[in-house]
């Protein structure tokens, strides 16, 4: 995987857990779990997310800082 570099932006991808099956399973708060990491786009954060949690990824927020 690539180091990441000065033009990437951070990334919150949403994850669909699994069981020890593969099977998705459903969370109890209805809150799924996630990782941040820096990518510079959103199609490489959720290929980079699910490379690392081996789930798919529901979803892929940018996120904004506040200047």
């Amino acid at each position: 995987m690539a180091k990441a570099s000065a033009g990437d932006r951070s990334y919150r991808c949403f994850y669909t857990p699994r069981a020890q099956g593969g099977y998705p399973v459903a969370t109890d708060n209805g809150i799924l779990p996630f990782v941040q990491l820096r990518a510079e786009n959103a199609e490489r954060a959720q290929r980079a997310a699910h490379h690392v949690t081996g789930c798919p990824v529901a979803d892929v927020q940018r996120i904004e800082h506040a200047s």
